[in-house]
């Protein structure tokens, strides 16, 4: 940086004396650059040319002091009545300098100590198909505040048991307790808040004091109060769930846990500059211990079992042994199981089904019903068709459209189940429905298709439609170079 006397010298010398400006520059030890900026910034500059806006700015700054939310197209299309010559682009950038900016609030970033804060909220990730159930699909974030270690788990649901059991695993994958979790104001946690009062939801104070945890609930409307775990659900979305599938629950928990553990928790951090799990090696020691047995998070709804030997839980029905018939029994389930409790004794149980309106039974059940019984029928075929084929639905009602007879259909499809086995028609029948081909005869085709694709059995047999006319139609293989020929006549004509 120049003083102005040095610049005055370098003018004086260059301009009135005629020297050299490399001459000047090894005078004053500088650039040759720096004497000819000072020669040219002592130029008077141009005037410069009135600008077209000048005579409209007067109306701009009138108007936005009036209305400070009109937008620059709102205003262009009042201008251009008074003859505004210039483009949008024009106006927008002085509607940008005149207009008030908005005042944006700042915020203290706040510091803690390993193993003081955890926090917690749900993020919604859209629906999953079961079945033929859409159920709604939530991932469970759970942050260390101080490691910034992380823990995700999906889920279909947001229920109270639900959000324990979460928490359960994330503690348990974290090796131990922080002293506070902080949480929004959803009802599992939060019943009632009013300013600074906050009524805490008792079932859940249940669970905080089985891992002597303090709840801590943030400010209504300010979610920067749990700033990192918001942060998480948004990281959780556009790193982990865009432009991936999934083919179920079980699916999208596996890939989440790989995530997790080889990229969520092993990347350098933005804030810490450190990666998660090396700084979540030095937190875990501070963490309290977890007690000695897990909170129980079953869902516990007590019922009493139907005429049918029944009992209904989330839309579906599960048999139980017809014994329990009347009885009041305890349904106890989680992610996995359904299990049906009596006097402390389990009489049953049933892999969950999170599809809607199924029958999911025992056959040891039926049978029990059945012995009983002897002219007692068996299960309805129809649920038991469906059971193994959720596409036999649509079959079926297709079948039905084509009057075929319906008895005849299912005891066709069974002496195929008895001869191909389940998987084998189940596949040819989701395959008929892809084809729009509907009958029993096309279903036996597309499995000796199949097996025959496999390496299996001779090659299937023509499907005839019982029209003689087609099916004694004699077709010939076609030479395909004869197609050839016919192109070369079209281009010579």
């Amino acid at each position: 940086m120049i003083t102005e006397e040095v610049r005055a010298q370098m003018r004086r010398l260059v301009l009135a004396e005629h020297w050299r400006i490399e001459t000047v520059a090894r005078r004053f030890g500088v650039h040759h650059s720096v004497v000819r900026r000072a020669v040219r910034d002592g130029i008077p500059a141009a005037r410069p040319r009135p600008s077209q806006l000048e005579a409209f700015k007067p109306y701009i700054v009138k108007r936005l002091t009036e209305l400070p939310e009109l937008t620059a197209s709102r205003l262009m299309l009042e201008l251009r009545e008074r003859g505004f010559p210039l483009r949008m682009t024009q106006l927008r950038r002085y509607v940008a300098q005149v207009r008030t900016p908005v005042s944006r609030k700042a915020y203290l970033r706040v510091e803690f100590e390993p193993a003081e804060q955890a926090q917690v909220d749900w993020g919604s990730f859209g629906h999953m198909r079961i079945g033929a159930a859409q159920r709604p699909l939530s991932v469970f974030s759970m942050v260390l505040s101080w490691s910034r270690a992380i823990f995700i788990d999906f889920s279909l649901d947001q229920q109270m048991e639900t959000f324990c059991r979460m928490h359960r695993r994330a503690l348990e994958f974290f090796g131990g307790v922080p002293q506070r979790i902080v949480y929004d104001n959803l009802k599992s946690v939060v019943l009632h808040h009013v300013a600074s009062t906050v009524q805490f939801n008792p079932r859940f104070l249940a669970f905080a004091g089985h891992y002597l945890f303090e709840a801590t609930a943030a400010p209504v409307r300010y979610p920067q109060f749990k700033g990192r775990v918001e942060a998480s659900i948004k990281f959780i979305r556009h790193s982990f769930f865009y432009g991936r599938s999934f083919a179920s629950l079980d699916d999208i928990r596996a890939q989440a846990a790989t995530w997790r553990d080889q990229i969520a928790n092993e990347r350098l951090h933005g804030t810490t500059r450190e990666r998660p799990s090396q700084r979540l090696l030095l937190e875990r020691p501070r963490l309290r211990a977890l007690p000695s047995h897990p909170f129980d998070t079953d869902i516990v709804i007590p019922m009493i079992v139907s005429k049918e030997a029944r009992i209904r839980f989330d839309s579906n029905s599960y048999s139980v042994p017809p014994d329990l018939v009347g009885k009041t029994v305890h349904v106890r389930a989680d992610d996995h199981r359904v299990r049906v409790m009596c006097d402390g004794v389990e009489f049953a149980g049933h892999a969950r089904c999170w599809d809607k309106r199924r029958h999911v039974e025992d056959r040891a059940h039926v049978q029990k019903l059945i012995d009983r019984r002897k002219a007692a029928r068996g299960p309805n075929r129809r649920d038991r068709l469906f059971e193994f084929c959720p596409e036999a639905r649509l079959y079926i009602q297709e079948i039905a459209r084509r009057h075929i007879r319906l008895d005849h259909e299912y005891e066709k499809l069974f002496r195929l189940i008895d001869l191909y086995g389940q998987t084998e028609v189940a596949g040819a029948i989701a395959k008929a429905v892809g084809q729009r081909t509907f009958g029993v005869r096309y279903v036996r085709a597309l499995c000796d298709q199949a097996r025959f694709a496999r390496g299996l059995g001779e090659p299937p047999e023509p499907v005839v439609t019982g029209n003689a006319a087609a099916d004694d139609i004699d077709v010939q293989p076609h030479d395909l170079e004869t197609y050839d020929a016919l192109v070369d006549d079209d281009s010579q004509q």
